[in-house]
């Protein structure tokens, strides 16, 4: 397994290196990697994490920390660490392989709970995408439907004033207004998720209770790798909700908010 992932870390991670002009990140970075592909994981650990210090965002920071982690044996962390650094670049494919293949080592990976509608839409459509490309794709969307429609009416309006035949209803120019009103509202929902306070569950297996503080009536039980959604905070306790079943308390040592 050692091997699949330094493969997988030459072949993903290293061609996606973003430098900053901070010198030190630069150097603490190249000594992670150094680290890593000596096979010492734990300095390589700490290198990418005092390299986050400076640059807290820096996804492919947060994919490289997240295989030290993996190959140090805290799975759950280091999906918690993938999800982060997706939370930054949706869009960084050695994120989202290494999240992937993460996901595939956990004994566990859910627990009975119904799936909602939402969840499943922004599996598949909201998570994969940053806000600039629905940004982007809203506004093509708009200038293109625009203007065919504004050249429609003008033609329209021409062909009244001087009685001749109408113009062809603008079929294209209705198809791209849809795919504007679609393109909108997955930008609104994608704004949205974003207001919502996502983690990951870093320990092995944690008792979802019914009230924070020690010994309180356990729920049920959550496990590595799980993502919850946070729903409050009381000092050392976190109140979170596992999509589609109950709402408790756990440790906030036990998470790893990821966005």
């Amino acid at each position: 397994m050692t091997t699949r992932l330094i493969v997988f870390f030459f072949t993903l991670v290293l061609p996606t290196l973003a430098w900053t002009q901070d010198a030190d990140f630069a150097a603490l970075f190249k000594q992670g990697t150094q680290h890593y592909t000596a096979k010492e994981f734990e300095q390589s650990r700490d290198a990418f994490a005092k390299a986050l210090e400076k640059d807290p965002h820096n996804a492919t920071t947060l994919t490289n920390l997240a295989l030290a982690q993996f190959q140090l044996g805290k799975k759950p962390l280091a999906i918690g660490l993938f999800r982060k650094a997706l939370n930054s670049d949706p869009e960084l494919t050695p994120a989202r392989a290494g999240l992937k293949f993460a996901l595939t080592q956990m004994e566990i990976k859910e627990i009975p709970h119904q799936i909602e509608t939402y969840e499943s839409v922004r599996a598949k459509l909201l998570a994969p995408v940053s806000v600039i490309a629905y940004l982007i794709t809203t506004a093509l969307f708009l200038f293109a439907a625009g203007w065919i429609l504004i050249g429609f009416m003008g033609q329209r309006r021409r062909a009244l004033a001087e009685e001749k035949a109408l113009p062809g209803f603008p079929m294209i120019g209705t198809f791209l207004a849809l795919g504007f009103l679609v393109s909108l509202t997955l930008l609104s929902l994608k704004l949205y998720d974003q207001s919502i306070i996502r983690a990951t569950v870093v320990d092995d297996k944690v008792s979802l209770q019914s009230a924070p503080g020690e010994n309180q009536v356990a729920l049920l039980d959550l496990y590595g790798g799980m993502e919850v959604i946070v729903q409050n905070e009381n000092n050392d306790w976190v109140q979170v909700t596992y999509p589609g079943s109950i709402t408790g308390w756990v440790k906030k040592s036990a998470v790893l908010r990821t966005n």
